[in-house]
């Protein structure tokens, strides 16, 4: 049997965006084990994954991390995959044997007098340690070598792996619908989620009032449901004071009887949840959210990116390469008709 051995120890998003890669390597390795070393938050959804047979959660604290992976350090891998980009997982994939160990190496270029130099992530030593690898241009200028899940792939066909699909995975919890479906009555089918994380923190006054009149303008004709991500939110009670809200505790929403409105917020909603609300929704709305974009184009849902101007090539290498993915600039946004 192959033992195979996966660092992902990043967001929830990024987790999904590397998932047809587990697939992959399970099709062309049938007879293997695959130990993840996951996150505590990325292991919510990981756990749902078949593919994987064992889960090692981290704290991302070297050290703490050192002892917890001590307990499997004398075992000889097949296949080592350090697919996260954290540092700490570079040295921690040091500690173990694998026939042969594959990553992504990180560049960006800088000017130094007259000269154009590179700097590279992680050290030359570590580098050595790696015989499969790919170069990830962190200037974003390059776009061969700047979209991770090309580079996952490039990386999965220099091992000879045969790649049948590239769609991103996702698993929606069967308890989840059930309780979806028990709590949330008679939602109008022509339902859109819009999902505020932390990133609308980066726009003014002005440009958060224009996502408010877009909200507005697609709560006319469909029911529009806002969602929250976990970190600090700005403007989180400027939407609240417009469009009420609705702390979800487990308790029934009835859409009808309740007299909700078409653009509602609701807070609190566990990640399973909205997973669920994700797939019911006709379109997914968010200022490029990693977990709605990867799981929306895993469920075949139509996305829609609001983003600065300036972070296209920035953004440009996260998205799926199978996706109903759109895009509209923040400031364009009154223009902008679904």
């Amino acid at each position: 049997m192959k033992k195979i051995l996966i660092f992902k120890t990043d967001r929830i998003g990024d987790f999904i965006y590397f998932s047809p890669c587990l697939k992959i390597i399970k099709d062309n390795l049938k007879n293997c084990k695959i130990t993840l070393i996951c996150s505590k938050y990325n292991y919510q959804i990981a756990k749902n994954y078949k593919f994987i047979d064992e889960y090692i959660i981290l704290s991302k604290k070297l050290i703490k991390d050192f002892f917890i992976l001590k307990k499997i350090s004398k075992q000889n891998f097949d296949y080592l995959f350090q697919m996260d980009g954290n540092n700490n997982s570079y040295y921690l994939s040091m500690m173990f044997n694998s026939n042969i160990k594959t990553t992504i190496f990180f560049y960006k270029e800088f000017k130094f007098l007259n000269f154009k130099l590179k700097k590279y992530r992680p050290n030359n030593l570590i580098r050595k340690t790696f015989s499969n690898y790919e170069f990830c241009d962190e200037n974003y200028e390059n776009k061969d070598n700047t979209h991770y899940q090309k580079l996952y792939f490039r990386l999965m066909e220099k091992l000879d792996f045969k790649i049948k699909d590239k769609k991103n995975i996702f698993y929606l919890e069967n308890d989840a619908i059930n309780i979806f479906n028990n709590t949330f009555k008679k939602i109008p089918k022509r339902l859109y989620l819009m999902h505020i994380d932390e990133k609308i923190n980066r726009v003014n006054k002005l440009q958060k009032e224009n996502i408010i009149k877009f909200i507005k303008k697609i709560g006319k004709k469909n029911q529009v449901i806002i969602s929250f991500g976990i970190w600090t939110i700005k403007y989180k009670n400027d939407f609240i004071s417009e469009f009420g809200n609705i702390n979800y505790d487990g308790k029934v929403i009835d859409f009808e009887a309740d007299k909700i409105s078409n653009i509602i917020c609701i807070s609190n909603l566990p990640l399973n949840l909205l997973a669920v609300l994700v797939n019911k929704s006709e379109i997914n709305i968010s200022m490029h959210s990693g977990s709605i974009v990867h799981i929306s184009a895993a469920l075949n849902k139509p996305i829609i990116d609001i983003l600065e101007v300036e972070k296209n090539n920035e953004i440009d290498r996260w998205i799926p390469e199978i996706s109903n993915y759109k895009r509209v600039e923040l400031d364009k946004l009154n223009d902008f008709e679904i």
